[in-house]
């Protein structure tokens, strides 16, 4: 019996000893990247202000370990390297753009005073909350480092963006006035890879099918149609189909070839295209685009109509044609265009006896059109790179 007691007192003090643990365990404070982060941007600030560089340095270096690379400790690391005269290229690690972009998105808040996206994202914003004591200390930082340097130096570049204006950077590096560095490197790179992506085109026409030589007693005759197709850097390929409609101002004479090749004065007239075109852009600039086109299809037009009555088949005329000329859009946005084209065209209409007489036609077009690649526009908006406007 004091076995049993014994045993029953050791379990009940084991229970009450375990409970007490656990009570410890989850009443005790987890520090996670939240505390990490905060404390950290107050320490470095206080490093800063009593010039202690190296317990500074020390710290990011401790922040990034447990927190990852965040943007905040990316823009201290640069600016501290640049008070130390230490700053070099091998600090614009790959990704450096992910970094600009968000210190972009930060400013966006500020200006807006809206921290919502903040609140939703709060781990991409590095855990250290927009406008308070790091940014503006940072600001100040750089605002007093942009003395030091040229404007033509990839350091300016980056005191002006940390400093007082985080809007010019990606313009500044579309020109030529940066030395070749990581970030012009990657900033070409990634342009390069979003501008190589196709767009997909389409396009509605309208406008003139005007004949030569003995095919114009057929006349000019209205032209609608569409094109649908891809653009490729500076090259177009598109499928256009085509109707031309009304009948010949001019009566002439066509054979049933598929009857009793009998010759019949008609002007009925309704013709189609379809085929495959090309284009080249010769040259382009804020929004103007003139390219050079052709393209091959297969042409052609009703003559004659089925006659019941005398039991008679219709007659259509058919051909190749290979075409080329010259086009001209300009872009009222950078998906949107208004276009002219013209084009001759090597056809000839006599192939299949149904009538004598052929001419090599031009078209005169009028283009309304669009470019739509979202991924693409997207990230050139984002790289501040206007396609075309």
């Amino acid at each position: 019996m004091k076995r049993i007691s014994l045993l029953a007192i050791i379990c009940t003090l084991t229970s009450l000893t375990l409970a007490q643990n656990f009570d410890n365990l989850m009443s005790k404070k987890q520090i996670d990247c939240r505390d990490i982060s905060y404390n950290s941007s107050i320490y470095f600030i206080k490093y800063m202000q009593e010039n202690k560089l190296d317990s500074a340095k020390a710290l990011l270096q401790y922040w990034e370990n447990k927190c990852g690379a965040r943007e905040p400790i990316y823009r201290a690391k640069i600016l501290l390297a640049l008070i130390q005269n230490e700053y070099n290229d091998t600090l614009l690690q790959k990704g450096i753009l992910n970094n600009i972009f968000n210190y972009q998105s930060r400013m966006d808040m500020i200006k807006h005073s809206n921290y919502y996206p903040y609140d939703m994202y709060t781990t991409y914003f590095g855990f250290i909350p927009p406008g308070q004591e790091f940014d503006k200390y940072t600001q100040h930082i750089a605002k007093s480092l942009m003395q030091r340097y040229k404007p033509d130096q990839t350091e300016y570049l980056l005191t002006e963006f940390y400093g007082e204006n985080c809007d010019t950077l990606l313009y500044k590096l579309q020109t030529n006035s940066y030395h070749q560095s990581a970030l012009t490197e990657e900033y070409g790179n990634t342009l390069k890879h979003y501008l190589d992506l196709p767009e997909y085109h389409m396009s509605w026409i309208t406008g003139m099918w005007i004949p030569t030589g003995k095919l114009n007693k057929l006349g000019i005759h209205p032209e609608l149609g569409f094109q649908m197709g891809v653009k490729y850097k500076k090259m177009n390929y598109d499928i256009i189909m085509a109707i031309k409609f009304l009948n010949s101002p001019n009566a002439y004479y066509a054979r049933r070839t598929n009857s009793d090749n009998s010759l019949e004065l008609t002007n009925h007239f309704l013709g189609g295209h379809i085929g495959i075109d090309v284009g080249r852009d010769l040259y382009t600039n804020n929004g103007h685009e003139f390219q050079l086109v052709g393209g091959i299809a297969y042409d052609g037009f009703d003559a004659l109509e089925e006659d019941k009555d005398r039991n008679l088949n219709g007659e259509s005329i058919s051909t190749y044609n290979f075409n080329i000329g010259l086009g001209y859009r300009y872009y009222i946005t950078n998906t949107f265009y208004l276009g002219l084209r013209a084009k001759y065209n090597v056809v000839d209409y006599s192939l299949n006896n149904v009538i004598d007489f052929t001419g090599n036609p031009v078209t005169i077009q009028f283009i309304i059109g669009g470019l739509e690649n979202a991924l693409k526009h997207d990230n050139l908006k984002a790289l501040g790179y206007k396609v075309r406007k």
